[in-house]
């Protein structure tokens, strides 16, 4: 029993195809190789693509008058939609940097001491240049100021 054989459905398709082709090989290419075969197949392309710009055509009519979108608005949308994400993403973006450069109020509030400190110091310092000043005054008397008091 182990000595027999099996059906095989592929090899009995494949000894088909090979009877076929070595049968019809040799004259379908003689036939294809030919000028007519060249032209008759020029126009069979030129009969296609006539009836497939009708159906276009037919088809793209029909859906204007039942008020459905065609594949060209189907296409503008999905770019249009596109370019709103991307805007959306790019906003999205920005407000991310924004937040990240925002001065926390803490950071606020530690920022407002030191100008505290420093206006207070600028001050001061203004204050002691305001009183070397009139010292200086008192110590040399201007000569024109004394002409115009004693006018």
């Amino acid at each position: 029993m182990s000595n027999q054989k099996t059906y095989d459905p592929f090899a009995m398709w494949q000894d088909y195809y090979k009877n076929v082709q070595n049968y019809w090989g040799p004259s379908i290419n003689e036939k294809v190789g030919t000028e007519e075969f060249s032209e008759w197949m020029g126009k069979v392309l030129e009969g296609n693509l006539l009836f497939r710009n009708m159906t276009d055509k037919n088809t793209k009519q029909f859906l204007e008058q039942m008020n459905l979108p065609t594949r060209e608005d189907l296409s503008s949308l999905s770019s249009l939609i596109i370019n709103v994400d991307k805007k959306i993403d790019d906003m999205e973006e920005q407000l991310e940097d924004s937040l990240e450069k925002q001065i926390t109020p803490d950071a606020l509030k530690k920022d407002m001491v030191s100008l505290k400190k420093e206006v207070k110091e600028i001050g001061s310092k203004l204050d002691e240049v305001l009183n070397f000043l009139k010292e200086d005054l008192k110590g040399k008397k201007d000569p024109n100021v004394e002409k115009a008091n004693a006018k």
